[in-house]
């Protein structure tokens, strides 16, 4: 690539839905480089930007619960090894749901006690490495607490365990009710190589007064416990599910007044989108749910330690993802389609029935393409055969028509964009990680997993 100017829409040209900030600024002239050698698409990691998000949110968590607390990066959100490399350099631990995740974590430097299971019926080999490492695993039902049992006598060891309650969700899967948990406590305190360290849940959603309550509630649960039975839980985890901010209140709002069918091909619009600005952030909302029913207090006065999870806000501005433009076309709808090379298995929103509103930047291969404007509105498609493999339906403007060659850079990808369906379909190569780690002038490719 010649240059990396940004080409702008003009102001009387539709609206604009920008990334709240544009995280491939300061590395935009590495990029010839990385192209070659990473080749595209590509996932750009900024695991200085993790640090950060972790930096804040243990000023929040100290200031009102003193040293009684753990942070975990949820890895599922993003299983970049320089993510989790960047979180172990913070002293935090890692949520795992899977074998290969919990080897991954270990090898990034995080000490195994500092991991925790998740998920429903482990593997024997997840397991066992959990047990010979001494990681926390949360419990999903009484059979699974069984299974456990029985692994850790024959193999010596003792397992620290964590109930998970469903927090009377009536419609999940994971977890157990009140009642079932309570249970459960019971049980686990009369097994031999169990060591019982607590409960915790997950709720969807990102209402922090919901979170709240919950957590008053498992404290509840904590003082029937203790009261009755004299089990004194060590630990409450309240799971992940925190809000972040891709783009400004004002563009959110914009946003949600001016989208229509039309501006979707086929009227493909969702029923429903991710909040992508939310009135709290990852420091606020975690402060409201321990402000909620006196729950630090409550929580400092039983000598019980809040675990959290968060996962997608933990990786905000934490990467940007880049697709190249294979060319362009007009369907028989009268549609303007951007086909860029690789897949949208590997910017994933939209397999879910919705939509990555953040509008992508659009950085021509050439000064020469940014000299005049002949404004459209396309969809972005990727390359297999599939109709579905649409990275956007909606219709986004661009000042220019893109050309074969330009990039296409979708802002703040980190939090399950980039990986959580990545696929080899066709036989084409999983998108590289690009590690830049606030460094303008150099970059590292980290090796390929999945």
């Amino acid at each position: 690539m010649d240059t990396m100017t940004v080409v702008e829409a003009n102001n009387g040209f539709d609206t604009r839905f920008p990334a709240k900030e544009d995280l491939s600024l300061p590395y935009r002239q590495l990029f010839p480089l990385i192209t070659k050698a990473a080749n595209t698409p590509f996932h750009a990691m900024l695991p200085h930007r993790i640090k950060q998000n972790i930096v804040g949110l243990k000023h929040v968590l100290s200031r009102y619960l003193g040293e009684r607390f753990q942070v975990l990066y949820a890895m599922k959100t993003n299983r970049s090894a320089a993510l989790v490399k960047a979180a172990a350099e913070e002293g935090i631990g890692i949520d795992v749901s899977s074998l290969e995740e919990f080897q991954l974590a270990l090898t990034q430097g995080v000490c195994g006690r500092d991991c925790s299971l998740s998920g429903p019926f482990k593997s024997v080999e997840f397991l066992t490495l959990a047990l010979r490492q001494n990681a926390r695993i949360v419990v999903d039902s009484d059979e699974e607490l069984l299974q456990i049992q029985n692994l850790a006598v024959s193999i010596g060891k003792t397992a620290r365990v964590l109930l998970r309650w469903n927090a009377e969700q009536p419609h999940t899967r994971f977890g157990m009710n009140t009642v079932k948990l309570k249970a459960a406590s019971l049980v686990a305190d009369s097994l031999s190589n169990i060591e019982l360290e607590g409960a915790g849940f997950h709720l969807s959603g990102y209402c922090p007064l919901e979170r709240g309550k919950a957590l008053s509630d498992l404290l509840d649960a904590a003082d029937a416990l203790r009261y009755g039975a004299d089990i004194r839980w060590k630990v409450i985890n309240i799971g992940g599910g925190y809000p972040l901010r891709y783009v400004e209140e004002a563009t959110w709002r914009r946003f949600q007044n001016a989208i229509d069918r039309q501006d979707f091909v086929a009227g493909r619009m969702p029923k429903s989108f991710y909040p992508y600005w939310h009135p709290d952030t990852l420091e606020t909302a975690v402060e409201k749910v321990l402000i909620e029913s006196g729950n630090a207090e409550r929580l400092k006065a039983n000598n019980i330690e809040l675990s959290v999870e968060p996962g997608r806000a933990l990786t905000d501005g934490a990467g940007f993802t880049a697709f190249e433009v294979l060319g362009t076309k007009t369907t028989n709808a009268g549609d303007h389609c951007v086909v860029v090379k690789g897949l949208s298995f590997s910017f994933s929103e939209t397999w879910f029935n919705s939509e990555f509103i953040v509008d992508p930047v659009h950085l021509p291969a050439s000064q020469e393409t940014t000299k005049s404007t002949n404004p459209v509105r396309a969809y972005i498609a990727g390359q297999s055969c599939l109709e579905e493999d649409v990275l956007t339906y909606r219709k986004v403007p661009f000042s220019q028509m893109p050309k074969a060659g330009d990039l296409l850079v979708f802002n703040n990808t980190a939090g399950y964009l980039m990986d959580l369906l990545e696929t080899r379909f066709h036989g084409l190569p999983i998108p590289n990680k690009v590690v830049l780690d606030n460094k303008e002038d150099s970059f590292s490719i980290e090796e390929v997993r999945g």
